[in-house]
């Protein structure tokens, strides 16, 4: 150890020797170049430069020291304050603590080593650094072999062999022959469950439209005027409410009503208001919905003081000088429903007058059905037998 050290330091000392004179040549030299550019770099020292300068303010945190008589208590507020400070984002502004933190800590954290002062190498260093001399230096500096021992590692391997499962079955073989003696056994009743069908096929041909009552309950219709039923010879039923011809009615506002029964409204394909003669107004509504108000619309029907009102702020004469007919083709459907059903007329005439009103009614009929058996029981009835 203390021969390396020693073979250090006359190599440390030759190299300061030879290279002296060099290295004060080149400090006058800065002297200079940095004394002939004083005046230049003063002259750029000012406020306004200052404040371009990165993270310049004009009230530092220690604005407050300046001027202080002791210097102690500067440093040592600011090692304080930079004990708990934290990070920011900004690591240019981090370096004054990160700085002030090493100092702080360096004393304390670097390993120190104790070296007693009479140690021979000392002496030693001291004499080699008094003797030194410029120009090459001769040492006896000889060569040191340092023989490192063997090392061993031990490595560990397997071998084995692979077990796989096998399986394998021994059986007899039995020769029989006509000394060897065997016994059967013979099944002479047994019971035997077995099961069948025997299927109903129904064929029915499609749905025809036109054929029974036209969806209304037979001996349902009834009203307090005269009412007519029955097929109009095209696949149609025909529902008639009123007379129509002669004079019913006179001078006045009449209300009638007529019932039916309806048993499955989804098969009726048709019931439509389609044809209406009356003197001189009127008003038709199914379950309380107003289909028909004629002859000049509106959403009522009144007889006001001797005046017909509509509905529209016009009050007219009840006698309107002669019969109408309409054909509205008014499909009601949506206004029926399964059970009993109410269709309302209003008439209004001046001097005599009458009404008819007929409903066209279609009822979907089912087809033609056959039915046959299969019989899929044949074949266990014959083994049985």
């Amino acid at each position: 150890m203390r021969n390396g050290i020693f073979r250090t330091a006359c190599f440390t000392l030759s190299v300061l020797a030879v290279a002296s004179q060099s290295w004060a040549d080149g400090h006058s030299e800065g002297l200079s170049l940095g004394q002939s550019n004083l005046n230049k770099l003063s002259s750029n020292v000012s406020s306004s430069n200052a404040k371009s300068m990165p993270f310049y303010t004009d009230t530092p945190a220690q604005a407050s020291q300046f001027g202080s008589s002791s210097l102690f208590n500067v440093g040592t507020g600011r090692i304080n304050s930079c004990k708990t400070a934290v990070h920011g984002p900004d690591q240019v502004a981090n370096q004054e603590c990160d700085a002030v933190n090493f100092l702080a800590k360096n004393p304390y954290e670097r390993i120190t080593v104790g070296v007693d002062p009479h140690d021979p190498i000392i002496g030693g260093i001291g004499d080699v650094i008094n003797g030194a001399t410029g120009g090459s230096v001769d040492a006896s500096c000889g060569t040191k072999t340092t023989t490192t021992p063997d090392k061993y590692k031990t490595e560990v391997c397997n071998i084995y062999n692979v077990s796989d499962p096998k399986s394998c079955s021994m059986g007899q073989i039995v020769d029989v022959d006509a000394k060897a003696n065997f016994q059967c056994n013979v099944t002479h009743n047994a019971v035997e469950t077995q099961s069948c069908d025997k299927v109903l096929n129904v064929q029915c041909s499609t749905p025809v439209a036109g054929c029974d009552n036209g969806g209304i309950v037979p001996g349902s219709v009834a009203g307090d005027m005269a009412t007519t039923w029955g097929p109009d010879g095209k696949g149609n039923y025909v529902l008639q409410f009123g007379l129509g011809y002669g004079y019913q009615f006179h001078d006045g506002s009449y209300d009638r009503d007529m019932t039916l029964n309806i048993a499955n409204l989804d098969l009726i394909q048709q019931f439509s208001l389609s044809d209406i003669l009356f003197d001189d107004f009127l008003l038709v509504s199914v379950n309380g919905v107003v289909v028909y108000n004629g002859p000049y619309g509106g959403n009522k029907l009144e007889l006001v003081n001797g005046r017909v009102d509509i509905g529209d702020g016009v009050l007219r004469n009840p006698d309107g000088g002669r019969p109408w007919q309409v054909y509205p083709g008014t499909d009601l459907r949506p206004f029926l429903h399964n059970g009993a059903n109410t269709i309302h007329t209003r008439t209004v005439v001046g001097g005599d007058g009458g009404l008819y009103v007929k409903f066209a009614t279609t009822m979907l009929c089912p087809g033609a059905c056959t039915y046959s058996w299969d019989d899929q029981c044949t074949q266990l009835d014959a083994r049985t037998r």
